[in-house]
């Protein structure tokens, strides 16, 4: 009875978790061709955006695979700094799929045990952790082949997505690329789906011909979805829950949100949260006002972190929208931003912080403001 009252009363616009395919707007071809990738064992490696919905196609990928019975392990490796964090994030999250009265996880106990696995129990989620007791570095790099190779011996299909991958490149290790693709290799029954926020840095992990990453995986680029798409799946849970929404002001969303999924459905989940059965544009501005009004104390912090030439670039491209020639003349002579020069140095600090994102897939490249609602403040401000 509490799930089914959860349900039914539970706001439909997710932002942060995954629920079912019922919550999940589209993906549809995306979902084909990953569950395709993973049917005939090639590993895949997404390219997009931050906050573009990676994680919720992943989760949205594991729902189906595990009514197969594939094992699905998530790991988000952003918080780590070095090859130790890594392999004891590995092992704790192994440790965590197999319930432990399973003996598989009994199993996994008795491989690991000259590891030395010691168990606690986490302070924050009260769920069980697993970690190793060892110490050099040269022992985590037989450690990660160790418990690669015991997942793949159980003859089952696993798949293993490894979020932020990116944070590789930080470690003090460098050979942590290297050690990843050689035992890949050798496994039959894994498959890997890497991911990350920081697009370049990605580019350089898979698509350098210098790196061991190179050629190893397919590559999905995942695009924002279509807005006929979008229009129907918030259409559809708006009305779902009795509220009066018109087309046109589902456009409005739309386009305020850039139709870019996090900004969407935040929009679309505050709206649902603040009980407005008849929603105007009215509302819809409110709305909007309200929520980007939240993150004032972070972006006057970012303002007080850039300089004033980064803040006046980031500020003329938000007010831009979309700049496809940010050294033309018109363009920098508009916002009275100096010289090219300048502007260049600009522009190169403001990729690195992942301020802004240059779309180099599109037919014609252009940079904007990554985050959506700093957009729309700046361009009030």
């Amino acid at each position: 009875m509490y799930n089914y009252f959860y349900e039914k009363n539970m706001n439909p616009f997710l932002t942060d978790t995954y629920q079912s395919p019922e919550y999940f707007c589209d993906r549809e071809n995306e979902t084909k061709t990953l569950l395709k990738h993973i049917e005939n064992s090639n590993h895949t490696t997404f390219f997009a955006q931050r906050r573009i919905g990676k994680t919720a196609l992943i989760q949205h990928v594991f729902y189906y695979l595990k009514l197969k019975k594939t094992t699905c392990i998530y790991i988000d490796i952003y918080a780590t700094q070095n090859l130790k964090e890594f392999t004891n994030q590995l092992a704790n999250s192994i440790y965590n799929v197999f319930p432990p009265e399973k003996s598989i996880s009994k199993r996994f106990i008795e491989a690991i045990k000259l590891l030395r696995p010691v168990i606690s129990v986490d302070d924050m989620s009260g769920n069980p952790q697993l970690s190793l007791d060892i110490t050099q570095p040269k022992q985590f790099e037989k450690t990660i082949p160790q418990l690669l190779q015991f997942l793949d011996s159980q003859n089952k299909r696993v798949v293993i997505a490894i979020d932020e991958f990116q944070q590789i490149l930080n470690y003090p290790e460098k050979n942590v690329e290297a050690l990843l693709r050689t035992v890949m290799q050798t496994l039959k029954n894994t498959c890997f789906i890497f991911c990350g926020s920081n697009q370049s840095m990605m580019r350089e992990l898979f698509n350098s011909a210098k790196r061991p990453f190179y050629g190893s995986t397919r590559n999905i680029n995942l695009q924002k979805i279509d807005t006929a798409i979008y229009a129907s799946f918030i259409k559809k849970h708006f009305n779902k829950h009795k509220f009066k929404i018109t087309d046109s002001n589902i456009e409005l969303i739309l386009e305020l949100s850039d139709c870019h999924t996090y900004y969407t459905q935040r929009l679309c989940s505050e709206l649902f949260a603040a009980n407005i059965k008849h929603i105007t544009p009215e509302h819809i501005y409110h709305t909007l006002k309200k929520t980007i009004k939240e993150n004032d104390t972070v972006y006057f912090q970012f303002r007080n972190l850039l300089t004033s030439p980064q803040w006046q670039l980031l500020k003329a491209i938000a007010l831009e929208k979309r700049v496809e020639q940010p050294f033309a003349h018109s363009f920098v002579s508009k916002h009275q931003l100096g010289t090219p020069a300048s502007v260049r140095r600009s522009l190169t600090s403001l990729l690195d912080k992942e301020m802004i994102y240059y779309h180099i897939e599109s037919e014609q490249p252009y940079y904007e403001v990554y985050d959506k609602f700093l957009m729309l403040w700046m361009s009030i401000k």
